[in-house]
């Protein structure tokens, strides 16, 4: 099933009651479902639970909050018990060595603290838009979930970038490069996907039909 862009549960990881609060209750506003966890225990009996596949994980967590090995931990689990999740870090200001790491291991993204509202719902959208694609990547085309190789060697804005050509290209293909229908499925202005073809250089030569067989 499609992760819907709203209503959908999201697992928010962090030990700080405020900050929790705060993300949670701006999610909700936004018509999401948040699970709050304090801890790797906690998280695990969320997801063991109830269906998650989005998940906001703080690295900064106890026995000390101010390395991120606890969070690495977490985040290591995640994925070897949910390889299929989506998940967005938040990390401190210039922990950027620690965000690329997170990223290798395969962390859909991260966010510097202190976390805006809007950072925050553009990438949990995101997240679910991955979700889905890949879901159906695998599910109707027979392929494996989009990988986004990241290379330690690039900046994250080519990281991020990298990801968003990936999926814009793959719905362009599955749409037959119909730009209106483009548009509805990421939940964008059709202006907004000419600026990103635009943007990437792509052609319709260049985005491969998925006709089926």
């Amino acid at each position: 099933m499609d992760v819907s862009l709203k209503k959908t549960n999201i697992l928010l990881i962090d030990d700080n009651p405020a900050l929790r609060g705060m993300l949670g209750f701006s999610l909700e506003l936004e018509g999401y479902v948040v699970i709050e966890a304090e801890s790797k225990s906690e998280a695990i009996a969320a997801l063991k639970e109830q269906s998650i596949y989005i998940i906001i994980l703080d690295l900064g967590m106890p026995p000390n909050q101010y390395t991120p090995e606890e969070g690495l931990a977490v985040l290591d689990w995640l994925l070897a018990n949910q390889p299929e999740s989506k998940v967005v870090i938040l990390t401190g200001q210039g922990d950027e060595k620690v965000s690329y790491l997170a990223l290798k291991k395969g962390a859909f993204d991260f966010l510097e603290k202190p976390v805006t509202v809007e950072a925050l719902l553009v990438a949990v959208k995101r997240a679910c838009l991955f979700y889905n694609q890949n879901k159906k990547l695998k599910q109707q085309e027979g392929i494996q979930k989009v990988q986004i190789e990241v290379n330690l060697g690039q900046g994250v804005k080519e990281t991020r970038n990298q990801a968003e050509q990936k999926l814009v290209k793959q719905v362009l293909a599955d749409t037959e490069f119909n730009v209106h229908e483009t548009a509805r499925r990421l939940g964008l202005k059709r202006e907004n996907v000419y600026y990103l073809i635009k943007k990437y250089h792509l052609k319709r030569d260049d985005v491969p039909s998925t006709e089926k067989g």
